[in-house]
């Protein structure tokens, strides 16, 4: 294929992938952020309220920079600033977003446990703490990034020695250690479902215990898609680097290869920000009633206010 006509695949895959992703990830994760702030005294929906939230701020920020690009040639002290925070903020939403599922993930795990030490430790006020101390963890970790990124040649990004040492953060950061706690504790939760026959929390109500269920798939579905989403671009990170140890010289064309295989990676990682509501809805049926009431309450609240 020539380089030509990739160029124009990928553009064509950004304009229309992006604008995609930014539409119905916003409408998704907004549905989201309604339909769980009902039960926002569960640990489980704080996580993926926030979880939300930070894939929507990802989603704006970087389909607003890839549909329309951005000039990096004029070097005022403006353009150098978002340069910089341009890949900070996306860096702390993309992070955030991770850390929220790695806690909902864990919450599960904790309540399916049979040691009732284990189960207590799944508190709403507890789950308020991890966010406030993930928020402030990710905002001071990747400080690195404003520092050393910069402009050159008219492209932002990061170069010379702090292009590997990204790439490495990148693939341990965004890829190995979430999918690595993902599964492994993906995997436990799976394990206390089979033992307790899914017998979740010692309470009460059993409308609680089918929300809690409820919760339990919806955070189980969206490990497997973020796997799936995420673990590509780590992995193509880390070919590339290996490959630049072993191949001395690299030609044009698998430069551009290399180019284009990255940004669908990138892509993945849009639709990953993209697809909880989708995952929710598809595979969860309290979450389909949920929708289809908040609907019906909206169409309600429309009608009346025309017909008055």
């Amino acid at each position: 294929m020539s380089s030509s006509s990739l160029l124009t695949i990928q553009n064509q895959i950004f304009i229309y992938g992006y604008s995609i992703c930014v539409i119905l990830g916003n409408i998704g994760n907004v549905l989201i952020v309604i339909l769980l702030s009902r039960q926002r005294q569960n640990p489980c929906s704080i996580y993926l309220i926030n979880l939300a939230i930070m894939n929507d701020l990802y989603l704006i920020l970087n389909s607003f920079v890839q549909i329309f690009p951005f000039s990096y040639s004029d070097q005022s002290l403006r353009v150098f600033i978002f340069c910089k925070l341009r890949l900070y903020l996306s860096n702390i939403f993309g992070q955030l977003a991770k850390t929220m599922l790695v806690f909902a993930c864990i919450d599960r795990f904790m309540i399916t446990s049979d040691r009732a030490t284990i189960r207590a430790l799944s508190t709403p006020k507890r789950a308020k703490r991890f966010v406030l101390l993930a928020f402030i963890f990710w905002i001071i970790f990747p400080i690195h990034i404003p520092i050393m990124i910069t402009i050159n040649n008219g492209q932002c990004g990061a170069f010379d020695i702090y292009a590997r040492i990204y790439s490495i953060y990148i693939i341990i950061f965004f890829g190995f250690i979430p999918s690595i706690l993902l599964s492994i504790f993906g995997y436990m939760t799976y394990r206390n479902m089979r033992k307790r026959r899914i017998r979740i929390q010692p309470i009460v109500h059993n409308s609680i215990q089918r929300r809690d269920r409820n919760l339990l798939v919806i955070v189980i579905s969206e490990v497997f898609i973020y796997v799936i989403t995420a673990t590509p671009l780590p992995l193509f990170l880390l070919e590339m680097m290996i490959s630049q140890y072993i191949l001395i010289n690299t030609s044009i064309q698998s430069l551009q290869t290399q180019g284009f295989i990255i940004n669908v990676t990138y892509l993945l990682l849009m639709i990953n920000s993209t697809a909880p509501f989708y995952i929710y809805f598809i595979s969860s049926k309290v979450f389909r009633q949920d929708v289809k009431q908040l609907i019906k309450n909206i169409y309600q609240k429309i009608r009346r206010y025309i017909l008055h």
